[in-house]
């Protein structure tokens, strides 16, 4: 089961070109845009749900919730899990779902969302300024070139967006939109075309995400220090020559949990046990290469060092295996709530049922193409390796009644 996950815009309108789009790519972008949508691509900002969709459409409220989870992974390194809840009447979108939770977006109200209509231009800005608030990322009044003050439609500003579209403009992140024989407006109540959203989120990456914290630099990785508070564990357990790893489950339940310890009951509970790790991942680029990336994982604190060493593996591996997206900790069923199981890649590699036949039936993501796809995780490649060396599960051969190739878990649930 997965955890799951964009770029900025410009005002004008010029030739189009019919691009050769890649599996996931836009069709048609414009001239003018190449660039920007290439380099938003290599933030990994573009969705799935953009596959040979038209560059120059209005993006729709459903389709910019993709974008700005994207966003928020971009500024903050951390992947989000996917909420099986349904709030909506009118929507099952599992990236609608996850922003709304998430607390990036609002419905219409009494159930409703409104999918697949144009978002506004203010609305934009509420839900890039709603990834700052989640991310914790401050974004002071500054003196920017523009100030919504100077555009001649500046009172057709909805109350709800005025902090957030004065945001986006002070930081140049939306601009004015030039109409022929009008003075530029700010439009808010206009829509964005799907390249136009990608260029300003990628701005606002671009202008944000190093607020976050810092990236890792060189190979200057340290291990996590192990809070002892509530374990038995001596602290050196991690450092001392006599230390092997557990290989039964008493064993590894004496690891995670301490001496007699039991499953943690309740999200205080888990929470208390977790710390956030820093780790170097590749991340693939749009024209094949590959680039140091940190992603933060948030895990059991007491298999801190284990999973440093294993990305540090992976990193270090021949394969330099892309990872897009990643995470751990997450209350709800199964090892996720104890910070002792981790999923990779979602979209790329899929969870799913095994039907009578052999077929396989997709439960979350799309597919598992190892060979294909290089997101997609092959068995005896550089991550199944490294995990499986520290004791760890793979979900793509664990089980008789389904197959979870992003899912691996240290006691094998």
């Amino acid at each position: 089961m997965p955890f799951p996950k964009l770029r900025r815009a410009g005002a004008c309108i010029l030739l189009l070109t019919q691009l050769v789009p890649g599996a996931h790519a836009l069709s048609g972008i414009s001239v003018w845009a190449q660039n920007d949508i290439e380099a938003a691509r290599d933030a990994g900002l573009e969705p799935n749900v953009f596959a040979s969709l038209s560059a120059t459409a209005p993006v729709t409220r459903a389709e910019f919730c993709a974008i700005a989870l994207n966003a928020y992974e971009n500024v903050t390194g951390k992947s989000v899990a996917p909420s099986t809840e349904q709030p909506f009447t009118d929507c099952t979108d599992p990236d609608v779902i996850t922003a709304y939770k998430l607390g990036l977006v609002s419905g219409r109200g009494d159930g409703i969302f409104d999918p697949d209509a144009p978002i506004q231009r203010q609305d934009l800005c509420v839900m890039l300024v709603n990834v700052l608030n989640k991310a914790k990322i401050k974004a002071p009044a500054i003196a920017g070139d523009a100030c919504v003050e100077d555009f001649p439609d500046v009172s057709s500003l909805r109350d709800y967006a005025v902090d957030a579209m004065i945001t986006m403009v002070d930081y140049a992140i939306v601009n004015g939109v030039a109409a022929t024989g009008k003075a530029t407006q700010l439009a808010p109540a206009g829509t964005a075309t799907r390249e136009q959203a990608l260029i300003m989120t990628n701005r606002f990456c671009n202008t944000f995400a190093s607020s976050y914290r810092p990236a890792i630099d060189g190979d200057d990785v340290e291990l996590p220090t192990i809070d002892q508070t509530t374990n038995t564990k001596p602290s050196d357990i991690w450092t001392g020559q006599d230390f092997t790893l557990p290989t039964t489950d008493a064993e590894k339940m004496t690891l995670v949990y301490g001496e007699g310890g039991t499953q943690y009951q309740s999200a205080e509970e888990a929470e208390a046990n977790m710390v956030e790790i820093a780790v170097k991942v590749w991340k693939l680029q749009s024209d094949g290469s590959k680039t140091t990336g940190t992603s933060y994982i948030t895990v059991n604190k007491n298999l801190a060092p284990i999973y440093t060493k294993i990305f540090e593996e992976i990193y270090n591996g021949d394969e330099k295996f892309p990872i897009k997206n990643v995470g751990s900790y997450a209350w709800r069923t199964g090892e996720h709530s104890q910070g002792t199981a981790i999923d990779i890649n979602w979209e790329e590699n899929m969870e799913a049922t095994i039907n009578a036949d052999g077929t396989l039936t997709p439960t979350c993501g799309t597919h598992w193409t190892p060979g294909e796809d290089p997101f997609s995780i092959p068995e005896g490649g550089d991550v199944y390796n490294a995990f499986t060396k520290y004791g760890f599960t793979w979900g793509g051969n664990a089980w008789r009644s389904k197959r979870d190739y992003m899912h691996f878990s240290y006691f094998g649930r």
